[in-house]
C-alpha cells in the first residue's frame, strides 16, 4: 500500500484510499471527480467476462508504444456519450480538454480477511490523440447484440504493465456482420453543423445533441458539405480522416435511401489481440469499400491494401464468393490510378462536384 499521497505504478490500495488521492465515486467503473480534477477508472477482467467485453494491453503495438483497451460504461444496449447514460464516457474522451488526468487500477483481491475489495495502480493515461476510441460490436447483460465504446489508452509517464494484464489473444480467425457504429470522426465530423470542430475544445460547442445521434450510429445531416476544411491545431492526416468520415457516412445514407443493408465487418484474426473493423459494407450487393479522405496516389493505394487484406475474411451465409473490393474517393482520381484499380479487380466509385456517386466505368 502507498504511503501518505505517494502512489507508484503496482501499489495496491482500497477504494477508500484510492478515492483520497484522486477522489471520485465509491462504486462503478469510471469515477470523474471535479474537486481532484481527475477521472479514475476501474478495470476487473473477471467481472468484465460476465457483461461480455475484455479490457488489456494489446499485444500488438504501433509506433508510439503500447496501448491499454478499456470498454466505456453501460451494460446492456448501445453504449452511449449522451445523456447521463454516457457520462461516464463522455468524461474519459474529454478530460483533457477538462484539464482532468486520467488513473487506471486492475482489480488486485481483496484485504486478508475482509470482503474489501483492493486494486493496483497501472499508472497515468491519456486517450489516443488519433484515434481514442473504437466501435465495437459485442453481448450485453441482457443476451443481445449491441455497440460498445472501448476507448485506446496510453500511459502518459511511469506505468506497470504485465501479462495478466494483456489481453487474450483470438482462438481462432473469425469474421462478422456487424451494424454501423458512432466513431471519433463522425463525432468531429458532425459538429461541421454547428461550424465549429468538437475536438480539441468540446467546452467550444454544445455537442449534446450531435452526440446523441451519433450513439445511435448516424451522423447529424451536413447538407450539400463535401469537404470542408476542419479548424483544428494537428496534422493534415487528420483533416482527411474527417473528411473520410463525412465520405463514408453519405455514401452509406445513399445506400441505405436505396433499401440496401450496410454495415461492417469485424474481424478477428487468430493469435492477434486486435480487432479489425472494415468501412462499410453493402450486404445487398455483396460489396465491400474501403474509403479514403483524399484520391491521390498514395490514397488510393491504402485503400486497395485494405481491401485486399480485408476481403479474404468476408463472407456471408448465402454468399461462400469473396465481395466485390470497392475504393471508395471523395473525387475521381487520375487515369492510371483506376488502371492500377483494374489490374487487381477492384470498383472506384467517386463523388462528383455536385455530391452525385459515380462508378467508374
Amino acid at each position: 500500500m502507498a504511503s501518505g499521497h505517494t502512489i507508484l505504478p503496482g501499489d495496491v490500495l482500497t477504494r477508500a484510499e484510492i478515492r483520497a488521492i484522486f477522489g471520485g465515486s465509491p462504486q462503478g467503473g469510471i469515477c470523474p471527480s471535479v474537486t481532484k480534477r481527475t477521472v479514475v477508472l476501474y478495470s476487473d477482467p473477471k467481472e468484465a467476462a460476465l457483461w461480455g467485453y475484455q479490457d488489456g494491453w494489446l499485444t500488438e503495438e504501433d509506433g508510439l508504444g503500447p496501448v491499454y483497451e478499456y470498454t466505456g460504461a453501460g451494460t446492456k444496449g448501445d453504449q452511449t456519450f449522451a445523456g447521463g447514460r454516457g457520462a461516464g464516457n463522455a468524461a474519459i474522451l474529454s478530460h483533457t480538454q477538462r484539464g482532468r488526468t486520467l488513473h487506471l487500477f486492475v482489480h488486485a483481491g481483496k484485504v486478508r480477511g475482509s470482503e474489501t475489495k483492493t486494486h493496483r495502480y497501472v499508472g497515468m493515461f491519456a486517450i489516443d490523440d488519433e484515434l481514442p476510441f473504437v466501435p465495437r460490436q459485442g453481448i450485453g447483460a441482457d443476451g443481445k447484440p449491441r455497440n460498445t465504446i472501448v476507448f485506446r489508452l496510453r500511459p502518459n509517464g511511469k506505468y506497470e504493465r504485465t501479462q495478466n494484464d494483456a489481453l487474450a489473444p483470438a482462438p481462432d480467425t473469425m469474421a462478422s456482420f456487424v451494424p454501423r457504429a458512432v466513431t471519433i470522426d463522425m463525432i468531429q465530423s458532425a459538429a461541421v453543423t454547428k461550424g465549429t470542430f468538437v475536438a480539441p475544445d468540446l467546452r467550444r460547442v454544445d455537442i449534446s445533441a450531435t452526440l446523441e445521434a451519433a450513439a445511435k450510429g448516424k451522423l447529424v445531416r451536413v447538407g450539400k458539405v463535401h469537404t470542408p476544411e476542419f479548424q483544428r491545431a494537428g496534422s493534415e492526416e487528420t483533416t482527411v480522416r474527417q473528411k473520410k468520415a463525412l465520405l463514408v457516412e453519405s455514401f452509406a445514407a445513399h445506400l441505405e435511401s436505396k433499401g440496401h443493408s450496410v454495415g461492417s465487418f469485424q474481424i478477428k484474426v487468430k493469435g492477434k489481440t486486435s480487432t479489425l473493423r472494415t468501412d462499410l459494407f453493402d450486404a445487398t450487393d455483396h460489396a465491400l469499400y474501403e474509403a479514403q479522405g483524399a484520391s491521390d496516389r498514395d490514397s488510393a493505394r491504402v485503400a486497395l491494401g485494405r481491401l485486399l487484406d480485408y476481403r479474404r475474411y468476408v463472407k456471408q451465409p448465402d454468399r461462400p464468393d469473396r465481395p466485390d473490393a470497392v475504393v471508395l474517393l471523395p473525387g475521381r482520381p487520375d487515369a492510371d490510378i483506376e488502371a492500377l484499380l483494374r489490374d487487381y479487380q477492384a470498383s472506384l466509385v467517386y463523388r462528383t462536384a455536385d455530391g452525385a456517386f459515380e462508378k467508374a466505368d
